[in-house]
């Protein structure tokens, strides 16, 4: 649960087993993806799988496992192992989860067009055209610069 000390940095147990730059790239991801599920852009109910993660954000499985136990230990998502699934942000000043239902429109949600439309990055992920699962659809276009029609119907590669 989030509360209003919550701490910007890892833990020790969360930490463990990376260096500097792994800790500060598990930080700078950590905080994306708070701010996206905080805004509603991540709804609650995604699940926010280790292994697309670590291809989309081109990071290790250690810096994803540090990342998704914080998400946990905030209470932003919930369970353990290879994913994760995105809970419903705490009100900060409650501690209580928030109301059920979709996310309120805010000017913090953004907004990806293609092929005509405009979606977000989760109404995207759950369309019939995109080819990949959220986690790979967000670090596509967040780190890897991709434009976001190539981003939703180029298919993983095959090994």
């Amino acid at each position: 649960m989030l509360t209003d000390t919550d701490t910007t940095e890892l833990l020790v147990t969360e930490a463990s087993g990376l260096d500097a730059k792994q800790a500060g790239q598990a930080d700078g991801i950590y905080r994306r993806l708070r701010e996206s599920i905080r805004s509603g852009e991540i709804p609650p109910g995604a699940t926010m799988d280790s292994a697309d993660l670590a291809i989309g954000y081109k990071v290790g499985g250690e810096v994803v496992r540090a990342v998704l136990k914080r998400l946990t230990r905030d209470g932003l998502a919930r369970g353990q192992g290879r994913s994760v699934t995105v809970t419903a942000p705490s009100d900060r000043r409650s501690g209580h989860a928030a109301r059920p239902g979709p996310p309120p429109r805010t000017s913090a949600t953004q907004y990806y067009s293609a092929f005509g439309e405009n979606k977000t990055l989760s109404q995207w992920a759950a369309d019939s055209r995109c080819r990949v699962k959220f986690g790979r659809l967000f670090g596509r276009i967040h780190t890897g610069g991709w434009d976001v029609e190539r981003a939703i119907t180029t298919p993983l590669a095959s090994k």
